[in-house]
């Protein structure tokens, strides 16, 4: 995906809020956390990084929101992160990743967490690609058997 463009978002209309939660839940199903009342906390509170198909569409069709650690102020946690389902194996991971470790870099955080399903084997490798270690296996960390 040549055009692709990454953006963080700044500000945010319902227009947007919704696009983003119908994404969720399109892509994660019953699993979708982050709905109208969740994405205008991480948009003014954390952080939000999208990618688009280009610059003149306003598809958006990858998702990076994150948090930052109270306790350890040079941490953020990846709240969600996921890519459109047809848009998944074509790199777009990858580049939206990349300019997420970039951004972080760029403001100073020295270390990024998140969790990850274990038999989430695609996911699993990206983060590996990237860095990422396996510290802790954390079960039942979203409900019985997460």
């Amino acid at each position: 995906m040549n055009d692709l463009l990454i953006r963080e978002i700044n500000g945010f209309d319902w227009k947007l809020v919704s696009r983003i939660e119908k994404l969720e839940k399109r892509n994660l199903g019953s699993k979708a956390s982050i709905n109208r009342w969740v994405i205008p906390v991480i948009i003014r509170y954390g952080k939000l990084i999208v990618a688009q198909k280009g610059k003149n569409d306003p598809d958006i069709i990858g998702v990076c929101e994150l948090i930052r650690d109270w306790e350890y102020k040079n941490k953020v946690f990846v709240f969600s992160f996921y890519i459109d389902r047809d848009y998944r194996k074509k790199g777009v991971g990858r580049k939206l990743l990349g300019k997420v470790v970039d951004i972080l870099k760029d403001e100073g955080f020295a270390e990024v967490e998140l969790t990850v399903d274990p038999d989430n084997e695609s996911a699993v490798g990206l983060y590996r690609r990237f860095g990422f270690k396996k510290v802790a296996l954390r079960e039942n960390e979203y409900g019985r058997g997460v």
